[in-house]
């Protein structure tokens, strides 16, 4: 009898230990699957900064990548609430850098961009995903 007991605890542990990483584990990030994609292809160092469209609350969920050097890619998820967004890209970190804005990006499709140009000129070009 004493057996069974020790055994019904210790399953009972187990299966709260079991439970307990449930409910631990990270939540799945609520992104539509969709995204803004940047490949820096310049000069010099960019940001990027997303503000999302839809309803109202949405524009908590707006943020930057800062900072992003030549070479490295980048993607921004499309919150599943958002509509469609903007983006704004800045170019030197803002240090007297230009800025060139994307507008009308719809949250339905993938859209891909690759940033070019030397100092004080950058661009931003249009890619296939």
């Amino acid at each position: 009898m004493r057996a069974v007991k020790k055994s019904m605890t210790l399953a009972a542990m187990v299966g709260l230990a079991l439970m307990g990483m449930v409910t631990a584990a990270p939540t799945a990030s609520a992104d539509s699957g969709n995204y803004i994609q940047f490949s820096n292809n310049s000069g010099f160092l960019v940001d990027t900064c997303y503000q999302w469209e839809g309803p109202e609350g949405i524009e908590s969920k707006n943020y930057c990548h800062t900072s992003k050097p030549v070479g490295q890619t980048w993607k921004a998820y499309f919150p599943a609430e958002a509509t469609g967004g903007t983006a704004t890209v800045t170019f030197a970190m803002g240090n007297g850098g230009a800025k060139e804005y994307l507008y009308d990006l719809d949250r339905n499709s993938n859209h891909c961009f690759q940033t070019t140009g030397l100092w004080p000129n950058g661009e931003v070009l249009r890619t296939n995903c």
